[in-house]
């Protein structure tokens, strides 16, 4: 590509050097476009990565923090050969796939790194340290790893719309199978050499000790008391969780957290289409369009002068005369002009807002039978509505009904729909006379045709030339339709007058015909004038105010949603069928990992819990939830249960160790404190930077690390708060059920799986 865009420019200046009077200008450039988008992303990864080793810094020592952070660029080694021999290469969303994976990389390393060093605090040596650091962890590492890989597994099989993730997917899955490796394999051997983990010698400076400080009163004097609170009303604790999913759905509803099926993307260029009515000139066209253009450069200026900036905001405008509408509308009645913005990144408005500055600037044109202002949707229009019949004058009467009364709505605007008008047709229908004499529309239509248009009447050769006769009458007998009220139809019987056989009518036709499942289709479109907008409550409006009454006056007609929502049932559809079957195999590996199906039931019930981060996300940066950010929750759900898996693991081996249910949990909390936060922190930095980002460039790609980033934060504090007393809950109802059962004197650790299954031996 960048070889022909420097091809492409050279000629161009070429040219200009050769022709005065000409001038060859590249209007768009896609190299330019695509290289500012890969400087973001190259910016947030580098941001992010920066992020993620100064939180490691902080939580462990600097030089363990750079063993830990060699898992990132040593995993995207690896996986960069497999991507290569997969003839996958560097763009937008591979790119956007090593951003998200960025904090996760290091949560295997971070948990292993952070128990070595545990261990060599209890006075191990690095080596011993090590070896049992990495195997006190290694099942609920590989456990919590795999889940992640599987929750990413089902964007790789996505079709339609979203199958540009399977490259994000691919990048994540293997980037953290190259984790794993490097954790159990490289970093403990790091780690246990002699350069790895050392005793501190006098004063470890005090910026360390601040640090530590921080560290111990967030997990001694703050957390600890959480979880002593926690773990003493259990009971109550809950109860939150219910509460904070009914306000959190309060919230959806009242639209103070926005839905939608597809986000608003800024684009690069808009288009203004204008349609007349067909048979209008092509001069009346052309000044209308030229009247448009020179406002939309008085927009420009006005823009520049507003905002005290010598750039254009608008580069160029191209007029058209002829087509209109995607090809919706050809004739000289119809053109358009496409307008041309520059890189929008940094700007101080949106290309919304130049469009809507235009629209306002242009006002209404009621001699238009169709006008509209604005850019192209790149998931389908936000209303777009088809309806279907096979009775054509019944069909016509409910789109009339419909178009009149979306107009209503100040919701929406450019309300168009693909059913234009031709120009005037001669509609013919034959009279009783002409069926007595056994004529034919179609034998009707072909005489009219030959006396009017003409018909071939002989084939002359001239040497290698064939000449065509064509026969048609006199052009002053074929001027005016009564001349045509006067022309003869030859039969068998005879000639007759045509007036005798048809009756005719001067109506405008459609200039095409759509067919949507062997009906008739008259598809109705809108965008909305708040691209933001909640688009699932002004549909549920339309379908009560609109289609319900239309299905009532109109009961031959069909409706069926298009556009976006269509689009969105598909892939709602998708994330249905593939996330159940990922989520049924996170199932069973949990099952196996922990031998209990209770406590897979307890680690799984923080994945809805983080949605509910998700959400809040969402809510605080203006964003509406859309089917990316579903997408975004389906990779949450293998992201969020990694720290659960870590909790319980802690939990079961201390219970294994002789501890009571209760100084389990409390422990359990406390020593996986600071690894848990740590993940989390990591996760959140390495996302936050293009959370941030401003640029339209990044837009479609924010959604999910939002979901990503606030469900992975606002989940770790249901799991280091809410997962305590769910584990506490459990355990006193195995207890309430065995007494019930008649059992006496019942110990609640007996009861506990992992205690249970330590015990079973095989003969």
């Amino acid at each position: 590509m960048e070889e022909i865009s420097n091809y492409l420019r050279g000629y161009a200046e070429e040219f200009n050097q050769k022709h005065a009077g000409i001038n060859l200008e590249i209007t768009f450039d896609f190299l330019t476009m695509l290289n500012s988008r890969l400087n973001l992303l190259y910016d947030n990864g580098g941001l992010g990565l920066l992020l993620v080793i100064i939180s490691l810094a902080v939580f462990l020592s600097f030089k363990l923090s750079l063993w830990v952070a060699w898992g990132i660029p040593a995993s995207f080694l690896g996986m960069f050969i497999v991507a290569n021999i997969a003839g996958i290469t560097i763009n937008m969303i591979s790119l956007f796939g090593m951003i998200l994976v960025v904090g996760i990389l290091v949560d295997d390393g971070i948990v292993i790194a952070e128990n070595i060093f545990s261990h060599f605090e209890r006075g191990k040596n690095p080596k011993r340290a090590a070896l049992d650091g990495t195997l006190e962890v290694a099942p609920a590492v590989i456990t919590s790893v795999t889940t992640t890989i599987i929750a990413f597994l089902p964007l790789m099989f996505l079709v339609g719309r979203m199958e540009m993730l399977y490259e994000m997917a691919f990048i994540v899955i293997f980037s953290l199978g190259f984790s794993l490796v490097e954790a159990f394999l490289v970093l403990p051997a790091h780690l246990g050499g002699k350069h790895g983990l050392k005793v501190r010698k006098g004063d470890t400076g005090k910026f360390r000790k601040r640090l530590e400080k921080i560290i111990v009163f967030l997990r001694d004097k703050t957390y600890k008391k959480v979880l002593e609170a926690v773990i003493r009303w259990r009971w109550i604790v809950i109860v939150i969780p219910i509460a904070l999913i009914l306000i959190t759905m309060g919230m959806i509803k009242g639209t103070i957290i926005r839905t939608t099926f597809f986000p608003s993307i800024t684009f690069d260029f808009f288009s203004v289409n204008l349609a007349f009515t067909p048979g209008a000139g092509e001069k009346q066209t052309l000044n209308y369009l030229k009247d448009f253009e020179e406002k939309i450069w008085e927009v420009n200026k006005e823009l520049k002068e507003e905002f005290a900036d010598s750039n254009d905001f608008i580069t160029y405008t191209f007029l058209s005369v002829g087509s209109a509408f995607s090809g919706q509308e050809t004739g000289a009645h119809a053109g358009e002009i496409t307008v041309m913005l520059r890189d929008m990144e940094g700007a101080p408005l949106s290309s919304f807002d130049i469009s809507s500055r235009v629209k306002r600037k242009i006002g209404n044109v009621p001699e238009a039978q169709k006008f509209t202002v604005g850019g192209i949707n790149r998931w389908g229009k936000p209303v777009s509505i088809s309806l279907l019949s096979k009775n054509l004058e019944e069909l016509d009467q409910a789109k009339i009904f419909m178009e009149e009364n979306l107009k209503e709505y100040a919701d929406l605007k450019n309300i168009t729909d693909n059913n234009p008008e031709g120009k005037q047709e001669f509609q013919i229908c034959l009279k009783p006379e002409a069926y007595f004499l056994g004529l034919t529309q179609s034998q009707i239509a072909n005489q009219i045709r030959q006396g009017f248009y003409g018909g071939q009447a002989q084939r002359l050769q001239d040497g290698k030339d064939e000449l065509r006769v064509w026969v048609r009458y006199p052009k002053e007998d074929r001027l005016n339709i009564g001349q045509l009220e006067r022309m003869k139809i030859k039969t068998a019987n005879g000639e007759y007058p045509l007036t005798e056989l048809i009756d005719y009518k001067l109506e405008r036709g459609p200039v095409s015909i759509q067919r949507y499942n062997g009906s008739r289709e008259v598809r109705i479109e809108s965008d909305l004038f708040d691209p933001y907008a909640s688009v699932p409550p002004i549909l549920a409006k339309v379908e009560e105010e609109i289609i319900e009454p239309l299905k009532v006056n109109y009961p031959g007609v069909k409706v069926e949603y298009q556009g976006q929502q269509k689009s969105s049932g598909e892939s709602v559809a998708q994330i249905q069928q593939l996330f159940l079957i990922a989520f049924a195999m996170i199932i069973i590996i949990l099952i196996v990992h922990f031998k209990s199906f209770l406590h897979a039931a307890i680690i799984l019930m923080m994945i809805p819990l983080s949605f509910l981060g998700a959400a809040w996300g969402h809510g605080l940066h203006g964003h509406p939830i859309s089917i990316l950010s579903a997408w975004g929750m389906v990779a949450l759900s293998g992201v969020v249960i990694n720290d659960a898996v870590v909790f319980l693991s802690k939990y079961n081996s201390n219970l294994l160790e002789g501890m009571k249910v209760e100084e389990a949990t409390y422990n359990a909390g406390l020593s996986r404190f600071r690894a848990i936060l740590l993940t989390t922190v990591t996760t959140v930095l390495g996302l936050y930077p293009l959370i941030l980002e401003k640029s339209f460039q990044a837009q479609f790609l924010i959604p999910m690390a939002i979901s990503l980033a606030y469900g992975v934060l606002v989940g770790t504090g249901f799991i280091l708060s809410f997962l305590p007393a769910l584990i506490l809950v459990l355990s006193d109802i195995r207890v309430w059920f065995s007494k019930l059962t008649g059992k006496k004197n019942v110990i609640p650790e007996e009861l506990e799986p992992a205690v249970i299954s330590s015990k079973i031996t095989f003969d």
